[in-house]
């Protein structure tokens, strides 16, 4: 009898890439490059007994190309590149809010400098946000916190095998700005070497390569979102119903051909995203021509009706039944699927990095003896010739918990189980099926995924609601646009697949991960943000207007950063002369005033923003507003300029309509979603007052805005050049405004 011992590392990020800007809004494409995806393959390579299975998301191995071949960056490197000393400070403010985004007990704490670093960052980020001297953070603070977080990411087999890296994660501080742009040079090298290392794994190294659709969507719940219903009954669906099939049948085609240029060969397997698979998905997949798919225990348990038992040790009650490929009956053909130990999976993912690494390597090892001890003790008649362990778990985000990125312990784990009994191999999953003779025949596919055999994670909250709601309209937008150009019997345009392919983006699973209350990230805003931009992205190809709903956050707002936490408050009550003119330098003195830095502003496609500052004060009874734009905007040919302030606990929107060449601005005011753009000129509330030359000025009744007797206004705004991408400031969340009751004055008074 043979045991077969299958491991699929699951390699995978969101789509990061920002369609306005083309710029990568967060940096875990090249960070789990430098750490991940080279070093893994290349420690496996030591231990040529055990043969591994890559899934690899072709949208991860598109971003790594772009990386290396077309120079593209994420907002961190661009920051990190930067001198300190041309720092500005919502840059610096950046630095201290982002760059310690690594495990403190194995990344950050180990070397003395960033460990220091780290423990003067929440005073240096209040002192920036006052506006003071930030604790002592000076230029060369700042360029040991950019050279230490990225090279803190860089794995230690990388640092190791080349001698300046290793010099300079030596070095206690002190870092140059040459040194700096070392590190960043050295990381798109490694980056440089993801893909010839999985062909070699592939070829001279006997691995196999599996793959997942496109964007990592959630397959059933493109082909039917009632399928969450399915997977559990009584599960609430968002208002409009989601039904594409064909878009799911375009995930994994265009998943199978990226895959296919890189490697030059089709995969056999694929990892369903999250494990979701349910009768239709699987027979689409078959139909493209995959031989087998993988998912969780859970669901063969749905499948046959019995549950699955354990040990103390953790060995499956009934192994015989577990540790077996299954084939699943489809219209399009057979497909064999696995069902992966959670276990053992989980005590990999979860708990070993809290072990010693031989003894957790030999919990490993004892587990897998024993399993194949109870395999054996089964009756003759009914053993099988062969078994396959699927032991199948994330591959990048396990590492960074233990002290050495997981080198020690995945070492020793490889020598022990290349030094088994020949009965018991470790090959890749292919190998393993075909060697495993006649597939048991599975009674039926099951719905769900791999948490909890639901998709309540993705579809189940009510921000996952408004997610789908909003995807659900721009398809089908799309799909009218389609079938009007498929009638009047032109080539289609370019700019319907531009559309789609936002929308492919848009349906990835990772965006409604991080809605709900399941998962929390500091980053949450920047991907809702990322969301609703493809969905507006969509919007735009099709030459429609996007409603007002995309631009608010779909985050719950504590979940929202608020800008005030950055800002001081206005010091007292303004009261400027609305000219559009700089009358006097004290109009505006003690007003908050916001300056974006371009770096992080959402970008007019030439690089420059629209606006260059903002201020915001008020009276007792009005809110006033001052944009100062860039001198571009008045430039030849001075198109007009659209500018909204939306206001969304109050469900109010101020739309503008500037004239540069004229001086002269057109105003609206009415209710979020209202597309005031096309009303006729409205008649103002007298106490609202407009005026645009040099600058655009605002006063803004508190009563039009219905916040009267309210102590706090949150708003953004958005301005659209003529011909240009929007920009939204802040990039997320809001400015919040204390609004002043009666003692506002005398509590603020200033000597």
């Amino acid at each position: 009898m043979k045991l077969r011992l299958c491991f699929l590392w699951h390699m995978h990020q969101p789509y990061y890439k920002d369609p306005e800007t083309d710029a990568y809004i967060l940096p875990w494409v090249r960070l789990h490059a430098v750490k991940d995806y080279v070093a893994l393959p290349r420690i496996f390579r030591r231990f040529p007994k055990v043969r591994h299975t890559f899934n690899l998301v072709p949208s991860l191995l598109v971003q790594v190309r772009d990386y290396v071949e077309h120079g593209a960056e994420d907002l961190f490197l661009s920051v990190s590149r930067k001198n300190a000393l041309d720092l500005t400070r919502e840059e610096e403010l950046f630095l201290l809010r982002n760059f310690f985004s690594a495990n403190p007990g194995t990344m950050i704490l180990p070397h003395p400098r960033y460990a220091e670093l780290f423990n003067r960052r929440d005073a240096a980020i209040r002192a920036v946000g006052r506006g003071a001297t930030p604790g002592g953070f000076g230029a060369s603070e700042y360029t040991d916190l950019a050279t230490l977080f990225n090279l803190a990411w860089i794995h230690p087999l990388h640092r190791e095998e080349d001698g300046e890296l290793a010099r300079l994660y030596r070095k206690e501080g002190g870092f140059t700005e040459r040194e700096k742009t070392l590190v960043l040079d050295r990381q798109i090298e490694i980056m440089g070497s993801v893909i010839p290392e999985y062909r070699r794994l592939v070829g001279q190294d006997g691995g196999e390569l599996s793959s997942s659709p496109m964007y990592h969507p959630i397959l059933p719940l493109l082909i039917d979102s009632r399928a969450a219903q399915d997977a559990l009954p009584g599960a609430q669906l968002p208002s409009l119903p989601f039904s594409y099939p064909e878009d799911a049948l375009e995930q994994l085609r265009k998943g199978r051909e990226v895959f296919r240029g890189f490697f030059g060969r089709d995969p056999a397997g694929l990892w369903p995203p999250e494990g979701s698979i349910n009768p239709a998905a699987m027979e689409l997949a078959a139909g493209m021509g995959y031989r087998w798919a993988a998912t969780d225990e859970i669901l063969l348990a749905k499948a046959t009706g019995k549950a699955v038992y354990r040990d103390f040790d953790g060995v499956p009650q009934d192994p015989g039944w577990l540790y077996r490929p299954y084939a699943a009956s489809t219209p399009s053909g057979e497909i064999s699927l696995l069902f992966r130990d959670h276990h053992l999976s989980d005590l990999i993912g979860f708990e070993y990095s809290r072990w010693g690494p031989v003894d957790a390597a030999n919990n490993f090892v004892n587990i897998i003896s024993k399993i194949y001890s109870k395999l054996s003790s089964i009756d003759y008649a009914s053993r099988k010739e062969s078994y396959v362990v699927p032991v199948i778990l994330d591959g990048e985000n396990a590492w960074e918990y233990f002290p050495d990125s997981g080198e020690a312990f995945l070492s020793a784990l490889m020598d022990r189980l290349g030094s088994l009994s020949p009965a018991i191999e470790c090959i890749p999953v292919t190998e393993a099926i075909e060697r495993s003779g006649e597939p048991e025949p599975l009674p039926g596919i099951p719905t769900g995924s791999w948490i909890d055999g639901t998709f309540s994670i993705w579809i189940g909250h009510r921000e996952d609601h408004e997610a789908w709601d909003m995807l659900s309209r721009a398809r089908a937008l799309w799909q009218r646009h389609y079938e009007k150009a498929k009638r009047s019997g032109i080539e289609l345009p370019e700019s319907l697949a531009a559309a789609r392919e936002h929308l492919l983006v848009a349906e990835g699973s990772d965006w409604c991960w991080w809605y709900g209350e399941e998962h929390f990230t500091p980053h949450g805003p920047e991907f809702d943000r990322l969301f609703r931009k493809r969905i507006k992205a969509a919007y735009r190809e099709l030459g429609e207007t996007a409603p007002d709903s995309l631009d608010i956050p779909i985050v719950r707002p504590d979940k929202i950063p608020s800008v005030k936490n950055f800002l001081p408050s206005p010091r007292g009550y303004i009261r400027p002369r609305i000219n559009g003119k700089l009358t006097s330098y004290f109009e505006w003195s003690i007003a908050t005033r916001y300056v974006p830095a371009p770096e992080f502003g959402t970008m007019h496609r030439s690089g420059t923003a629209a606006m260059t500052c903002l201020h915001y004060g008020f009276d007792e009874s009005t809110l006033y507003l001052r944009i100062d734009l860039h001198h571009r905007i008045f430039e030849p040919p001075a198109n007009p300029v659209e500018l909204e302030f939306l206001f969304p606990g109050k469900n109010r929107k101020v739309h503008l309509l500037l004239y540069p060449a004229e001086k002269a601005v057109r105003c609206a005011i009415g209710a979020i979603g209202e597309v005031l753009s096309e009303k006729p000129a409205p008649t103002m509330p007298d106490a609202f007052k407009a005026a645009f030359h040099k600058v655009l000025e605002l006063g803004i009744p508190f009563r039009e805005l219905g916040c009267e007797g309210e102590n706090q206004i949150g708003f953004f705004l958005t301005i659209r050049p003529q011909g240009s991408v929007g920009e939204r400031y802040p990039t997320y969340g809001q400015f919040t405004a204390d609004l002043p009751g009666s003692d506002f004055e005398e509590r603020m008074w200033e000597v």
